[in-house]
C-alpha cells in the first residue's frame, strides 16, 4: 500500500527552516513525519540546505541593515573600546565583546546590537563582561585600521557621530583648575589627527600632540607598547561649539553628564567676562 505524501507548505517550511532556523528533525515533529522526509522535501521545493556552521546557530538574528549614522558610530565605539572577532574563518557568528568597570558602557553596547543577536552578561568583582553573537552583516566591525572609517571621511555628518562614538568610549571632560577642557589620550594617532584636522576645519580649536613615546612608563604601569598622543580642547568657545555639536549624538551618560558641567562652567565664565560689558 502506498504512503500517503504528507502536505507540506512551501512558504511555511521556508519560515520554519530559514527564518526560525529549526532542524529538519524538529520541523518533522511539527508536520508528524522524520527529518528525512523534510530534507527531501527542502530539495524538491529548492530551498537551499544550510551549511553546518549556520545550522549551529540556535538563536534569532538579524542583518544590520543601511543605518551609516550607527554604523559611524559603531565603529568608532569598536575601535575605542570594544574586542570583535570570528570565533573561525568559516564561522557566521562574529562575537562583540567587553570587560568593563562602568555600568554605562554595558548600557551603551547592549542598546546599540540587542535588535540584532543574542546578549549574555555577567558581573564579577566589580567588572561586567558583556559578549554579543551576530551575523556577519557586522563584518565592518572586525578591523580597526583606517580602512574600517576611510569611507565616511568626506561626509560631515557621518563624523560628527563617528566623534560622538570615539568620545563616549574614550573622552574624558573635566573641569582642572575650575575651566572646562576635553581630553582624549589613546594609542589611535590617525583617529585623533583625523578628528583634530577636522575641527580645525570647523573652526573648534584644538591642541594635539604625543605625550609618551613607545617604552615609556605610564602611571607606573608596565612600559607602553606604542606612542600614547593626546587632544585636547581647551578653548571655552571652541569647546562650547564641540559639545553643542557632540551632545545630541552622545549616548555615554556620563559623558553627556560632563558635557553639561562643562556647559555650565563655560556658562559662568563667559557672563563673568563678557557680562559686565553687555550692561
Amino acid at each position: 500500500m502506498a504512503r500517503v505524501k504528507i502536505n507540506i507548505n512551501k512558504e511555511k517550511l521556508r519560515s520554519l527552516y530559514v527564518d526560525r532556523n529549526l532542524t529538519p528533525a524538529k520541523i518533522g515533529k511539527i508536520f508528524g513525519c522524520d527529518g528525512i522526509t523534510i530534507r527531501n522535501r527542502l530539495k524538491e521545493f529548492k530551498i537551499p540546505l544550510k551549511d553546518p556552521a549556520f545550522a549551529r546557530i540556535r538563536s534569532k538574528r538579524k542583518d544590520f541593515g543601511n543605518d551609516l549614522k550607527n554604523k559611524a558610530y559603531m565603529i568608532a565605539f569598536r575601535i575605542g573600546d570594544l574586542n570583535v572577532y570570528k570565533p573561525s574563518e568559516k564561522s557566521q557568528t562574529i562575537v562583540v565583546r567587553c570587560h568593563t568597570t562602568q555600568n554605562e558602557q554595558i548600557v551603551i553596547i547592549k542598546s546599540l546590537f540587542k535588535d540584532f543577536g543574542k546578549i549574555t552578561t555577567s558581573f564579577n568583582n566589580g567588572h561586567y563582561h558583556i559578549n554579543c553573537f551576530l551575523n556577519n552583516s557586522f563584518h565592518f566591525l572586525l578591523s580597526k585600521d583606517s580602512d574600517a572609517w576611510e569611507w565616511l571621511k568626506n561626509k560631515d555628518e557621518l563624523i560628527t557621530h563617528f566623534i560622538a562614538g570615539y568620545v563616549d568610549a574614550e573622552g574624558n571632560l573635566i573641569l582642572n583648575q575650575n575651566r572646562a577642557r576635553l581630553k582624549i589620550d589613546s594609542y589611535d594617532v590617525d583617529i585623533l589627527a583625523f578628528i583634530s584636522k577636522w575641527l580645525v576645519s570647523k573652526g573648534i580649536q584644538t591642541r594635539f600632540r604625543r605625550i609618551y613615546k613607545k617604552g615609556d612608563i605610564w602611571k607606573g604601569n608596565f612600559p607602553l607598547n606604542k606612542d600614547l598622543w593626546r587632544l585636547n580642547i581647551n578653548d571655552m568657545v571652541s569647546l562650547l561649539k564641540f559639545i553643542e555639536l557632540i551632545y545630541p549624538l552622545a549616548r555615554h551618560r556620563k559623558r553627556r553628564s560632563d558635557m553639561r558641567i562643562c556647559l555650565k562652567n563655560i556658562g559662568y565664565r563667559l557672563k563673568k567676562k563678557y557680562g559686565s560689558k553687555k550692561n
